[in-house]
């Protein structure tokens, strides 16, 4: 599936993230995100991309060692920089063409719950998300890192809407939503 868009919204009815899904070939994917699959992914979701923004950094780099504050700040550095590029990437995104509903649904037109999200990370720096339902309809996408990022800012932006009271923020990340009154699309 070749990605055009990502949208994704909250659903009050169903107490669910919609993740929609617009191909280049005009045809759609609706998956349903209950809290806990959100709770679970969104940890690695930051590791993924802090490894992918950090890969031409040296790995001494990245965890301080006792009694070396100098370590300490370049790991502060370092994160500074990934804020950066991340906003950098996030820039180029398009949040203001709205979402063109498929005419086309693979999978049917009702959204796909899903039970467990797997993250592969390959060499190319592109990803590779499989989403599980319990049905055995499992979606494969894959990811470049412009669409990595965006998801993880569309995921920071409707967040506000669902008062699930998940902490967006980790050791991991240091990455500070902006301009939440924008829709969650791209």
């Amino acid at each position: 599936m070749n990605i055009h868009q990502m949208q994704i919204s909250y659903s009050n009815q169903e107490d669910r993230l919609i993740l929609s899904i617009n191909s280049k070939e005009n045809e759609e994917l609706r998956l349903f995100l209950t809290r806990r699959i959100v709770a679970s992914f969104w940890e690695i979701l930051n590791k993924t991309i802090s490894h992918s923004l950090s890969i031409a950094t040296p790995n001494d780099m990245l965890e301080p060692k006792d009694g070396q504050p100098e370590s300490q700040k370049k790991q502060m550095e370092q994160k500074m920089e990934q804020q950066i590029q991340h906003q950098n990437i996030i820039e180029k995104s398009d949040y203001e063409t709205p979402f063109n509903n498929g005419n086309k649904f693979p999978v049917g037109e009702a959204p796909i719950l899903v039970e467990k999200i797997t993250i592969n990370v390959y060499e190319n720096n592109n990803t590779a998300l499989i989403f599980e339902s319990n049905n055995g309809q499992n979606i494969n996408l894959n990811l470049n890192p412009q669409l990595l990022h965006n998801l993880s800012d569309l995921l920071i932006r409707v967040m506000p809407s669902t008062n699930w009271n998940i902490d967006l923020m980790s050791e991991t990340n240091i990455l500070i939503p902006d301009n939440q009154d924008k829709l969650a699309l791209h």
